[in-house]
C-alpha cells in the first residue's frame, strides 16, 4: 500500500513545536537553530496547503488543523521511540554483579581477570566489596557472592573454590636487616604485622605450643591486602593467607621464614541464588572461577599444612 506522507522531518519538528508551543524551546530540544525549525514548519504547511499555527505577537497557538494532527503524531513518535529502544536493548545484557572481599579481589581475582576477558569478551562484570557478614544475594545487590565460611548456606547454589591456611611470610629485605631465625620460637626477633580480623599470632603460636613471644607489638591493619602491602614493604613478618600470598611467594617477592602452617576450617565458595544458577553469565563466571581455582592449586599446590 502506498502511503502519502509529508516530509517526516517536518512532522517531527512540528510535533516538537506543538508540544512546547515555542519555536525556541523546540530548537533547543532538537539541537538546531530557530530558523531551521521555522523553515521545516513552513515547508510542512506548504505541503498541507494550510497553516498549523497562529502566529501572535508574543506567542503561537495551534490552528484547528494543528490541533487535529498533534495528538496522533505525538502517539506515533512515542511508539517509534519505544520500538527503537526495544531494538537497541534487545542484545544488551546487564553487567554481572559479583560481591567479594576486597582483599580476595585485589590479590586473587584481579591478577587473573585477563583470562576471563579472553574467554568471555562479551560479559561485563561489576565487582562490589563486601564484609564477612554481608548478604548481597538476599539484598539483591549481587548476582554472585564469593563467600568465606563452612559452606552451610541453605537454599543457595554453593560451589567450593579452595581451602585456606595461614603461613608466616615476610620480605627478603626484612631477613637481611634482622637476620633469619632458625625456628618459629625465634619469631620474636622480627617485627610482627597483624591482620586484626583474621587469625592472630597468639592463636597461631599456641597451636604450635610456643609461648613467651611478645605478640602485642607491630603494625596492625583491618584488611588483608594492607597487611600484605606492609609485609612486602619490609615492615614485619605477617601471617599470610595462602591464596592471597601464594603468587608473591612463588615470585620471591615474599618468603616463608618458617615451615609451619595452620590449615583453617573455613574455605572460599562461589555462591548464587538457585533461580539464576543456570543463567549464562552466572554459569560462565562461576565455572571460570572454579577453573582458575583448579589451575591455582596445580601451580601453587594446596594450602600448606
Amino acid at each position: 500500500m502506498n502511503r502519502k506522507l509529508p516530509p517526516l522531518l517536518g512532522l517531527r519538528v512540528f510535533e516538537c513545536v506543538a508540544r512546547h508551543l515555542s519555536f525556541t524551546r523546540a530548537a533547543d530540544e532538537l539541537c538546531v537553530t530557530q530558523a531551521a525549525v521555522s523553515h521545516q514548519v513552513k515547508a510542512l504547511e506548504d505541503w498541507l496547503g494550510a497553516p498549523l499555527f497562529q502566529r501572535l505577537s508574543r506567542t503561537i497557538k495551534l490552528t484547528e488543523l494543528g490541533e487535529t494532527m498533534v495528538g496522533p503524531l505525538t502517539r506515533a513518535f512515542d511508539i517509534m521511540a519505544e520500538a527503537t529502544g526495544q531494538a537497541l536493548e534487545r542484545d544488551q545484557v546487564a553487567p554481572l554483579t559479583v560481591a567479594t572481599f576486597d582483599s580476595f579481589a585485589s590479590a586473587w581475582i584481579i591478577p587473573r581477570l585477563s583470562r576471563f576477558q579472553e574467554r568471555f569478551p562479551d560479559i561485563d562484570v561489576r565487582f562490589i566489596a563486601k564484609r564477612q557478614e554481608d548478604d548481597a544475594l538476599s539484598s539483591g545487590d549481587a548476582d554472585i557472592e564469593i563467600r568465606y565460611g563452612n559452606g552451610g548456606w541453605p537454599n543457595l547454589q554453593v560451589e567450593k573454590l579452595m581451602g585456606e591456611s595461614v603461613v608466616p611470610v615476610c620480605a627478603p629485605s626484612l631477613l637481611e636487616r634482622h637476620g633469619a631465625p632458625t625456628e618459629l620460637a625465634e619469631v620474636g626477633m622480627l617485627p610482627l604485622l597483624h591482620d586484626v580480623f583474621a587469625i592472630d599470632w597468639t592463636e597461631f603460636l599456641n597451636h604450635f605450643d610456643i609461648r613467651g613471644v611478645n605478640v602485642r607489638r607491630g603494625f596492625g591493619f583491618s584488611h588483608s591486602h594492607l597487611v600484605k602491602r606492609a609485609c612486602m614493604a619490609g615492615y614485619g613478618v605477617a601471617l599470610g593467607r595462602w591464596p592471597l600470598v601464594a603468587d608473591e611467594v612463588k615470585s620471591g617477592v615474599l618468603v616463608r621464614p618458617f615451615d609451619e602452617a595452620l590449615m583453617l576450617d573455613d574455605a572460599y565458595y562461589v555462591v548464587c541464588r538457585r533461580s539464576v544458577s543456570d543463567e549464562a553469565n552466572v554459569k560462565a563466571f562461576a565455572y571460570w572461577m572454579l577453573d582458575e581455582a583448579e589451575l591455582f592449586l596445580k601451580e601453587s599446590g594446596p594450602s600448606p599444612t
